[in-house]
């Protein structure tokens, strides 16, 4: 519909009807199995390796908070705030990510 008047069209998939989402599915079926065999050949490891810097934060904040030094034990994790806990550039692991959405 273009300024109120209605055109039909032998083109493309129909806009607003309850078959469009359906018909969206099965024209991207073939994307989706496509992209769930490179998923599976790409992924690796199970979990990322923890990141050594924040294990040794983690580490003195435990041995500070035991010792009975609270304010120490928050500077500590302030610092395991601003740095991430698991590494993201670990070689040995590997995640792809696939989202499709269709917007009518």
């Amino acid at each position: 519909m273009e300024f109120h008047i209605t055109q039909h069209s032998i083109i493309g998939t129909p806009q607003g009807s309850i078959v469009s989402p359906l018909l969206a599915n099965v024209y991207l079926h073939e994307l989706d199995t496509y992209i769930e065999r490179l998923k599976s050949n790409y992924e690796k490891g199970i979990v990322a390796v923890r990141n050594p810097q924040y294990r040794k934060l983690e580490y003195l904040r435990a041995k500070a908070n035991k010792a009975g030094n609270f304010e120490l034990g928050i500077l500590y994790l302030k610092e395991m705030q601003l740095i991430k806990s698991r590494l993201p550039n670990d070689p040995g692991f590997r995640r792809l990510y696939y989202v499709r959405y269709a917007d009518d």
